[in-house]
């Protein structure tokens, strides 16, 4: 049997991608169904880009087979949390007015406001045709969400299709409120972290205010700070949760205040030190959408002899460092058998994605809550549990086909379908 390596792969990305959806059978394979179940050898049917049947019986009549003996069938791998498929935010123009990198009067809405894009969702905005990452890391949808700004756009459930593929890009166009203590956006108030709070605290405010029918003194339905309020409206009314990047214990209690304060849901994204928060997280069920950006192991070896003396690093805050990293890594085994809704998310880093979580089940993560952190738990936590997550009968064929099971470090990613779309698929025999 013949397989195929990703440089092969990536020879015939380019019209794969585009190919038309047809009937298959996949026959032979080992199939992981997503929640736990596993048939050692099954056949998956698709037909009009979905699951149309899951069972032991040979492969239909008429329907193009494709071999999996030897190989093994998992559900679309799903990002929980991308800010990579998506634009990024414009800055906003200061129209000749004084510049906010240095100067920000209290009149002046957009240099008092800078980081705040909750004007800008994602959906309308999705980026990625070029970038074929996610795909070779066998990841079929993700939550994706602007990467730049405190209090940025709505994000939009996805399945990673080219864009001549737009009617079935989008399944949630309007998925919560990305929110960051990080502010990105650019020089100019607000600076640091008080002000950051301060006027994240007051944007909030203002949108509520808004809300609950507040009525203005000079109205303007055409001032860009109107927008970006009124578009915050499901957040503070709680009908839309936030996705908040966090990763430091303490973010993650004072995002618990500000909520409050707001009467807003919020799901944690990154979560590096959500272990040390994990009985305040349960008591919420606060979903952790843990990134995978953690696994580079901090080094403890002194700097080398001719190192300047002012850019020596400590020995004793290299080994600090490292044994906090260690708690993080062996904390994502606690959060995951927690009962705590988990799932994986790579934020901008979907090459690294099955080499991580290899990592993470090293450090002591179950292999098993390892695979529904990949599929089922983040097609739950997304509401799209209906249409993916796992490979049954109706749901969207979203399907991985691997050379091995994928906790295996030589397994490759053979082939891939989205929506019973195929994005990656091996080059036929003499390069056509």
């Amino acid at each position: 049997m013949r397989t195929y390596s990703l440089a092969l792969l990536a020879l015939g990305l380019a019209s794969a991608a585009h190919a038309q959806s047809a009937d298959f059978a996949i026959t032979g394979a080992k199939v992981f169904i997503g929640d736990g179940k596993v048939l050692d050898s099954a056949t998956v049917v698709v037909r009009n880009g979905k699951i149309d049947s899951v069972s032991t019986d040979a492969a239909p009549a008429g329907l193009t087979a494709i071999d999996g003996k030897g190989k093994v069938l998992y559900p679309g791998f799903i990002d929980a949390y991308s800010t990579r498929l998506t634009k990024t935010p414009p800055n906003p123009s200061t129209d000749g007015k004084p510049d906010i990198g240095v100067e920000a009067p209290p009149y002046m809405w957009i240099g008092n406001h800078k980081g705040i894009y909750s004007d800008f969702p994602s959906a309308p905005n999705l980026d990625f045709d070029k970038d074929t990452s996610a795909w070779d890391s066998g990841i079929t949808a993700a939550l994706v969400i602007p990467r730049q700004g405190s209090i940025r756009g709505a994000g939009a459930v996805i399945n990673i299709l080219p864009a001549a593929e737009k009617d079935a890009r989008v399944l949630d166009d309007s998925f919560g409120f990305g929110m960051s203590y990080r502010n990105g956006g650019g020089e100019g108030y607000p600076s640091n972290i008080l002000g950051v709070i301060a006027l994240m605290r007051q944007t909030l405010a203002d949108a509520k205010s808004l809300a609950d029918g507040a009525k203005l003194a000079k109205p303007d339905d055409k001032a860009p700070w109107k927008k970006a309020l009124e578009d915050l409206k499901p957040l503070v009314t709680g009908q839309k949760p936030a996705v908040f990047e966090l990763n430091m214990d303490r973010e993650i209690a004072r995002t618990f205040h500000i909520a409050d304060e707001f009467g807003f849901k919020f799901m944690v994204a990154g979560g590096r030190d959500a272990y040390k928060m994990i009985p305040d997280l349960k008591a919420r069920q606060i979903p952790i959408l843990y990134t995978i950006d953690n696994l580079i192991e901090p080094s403890v070896e002194p700097d080398k002899a001719d190192t300047d003396p002012a850019d020596v690093t400590p020995i004793e805050y290299k080994k600090e460092r490292h044994d906090r990293w260690e708690e993080q890594i062996n904390g994502i085994a606690d959060i995951a058998k927690s009962g705590l809704p988990f799932a994986f998310g790579t934020s901008s880093a979907p090459a690294q994605y099955l080499e991580s979580i290899r990592g993470f089940i090293k450090h002591g993560l179950d292999k098993d809550l390892a695979l529904k952190a990949m599929t089922i738990n983040p097609a739950t936590i997304l509401g799209v549990q209906s249409k993916l997550g796992t490979i049954e009968t109706g749901k969207l064929a979203s399907l991985v086909l691997m050379s091995g099971e994928f906790t295996d470090e030589k397994s490759k990613v053979e082939r891939v379908w989205v929506a019973g779309k195929p994005v990656v698929e091996p080059k036929k025999e003499g390069g056509k």
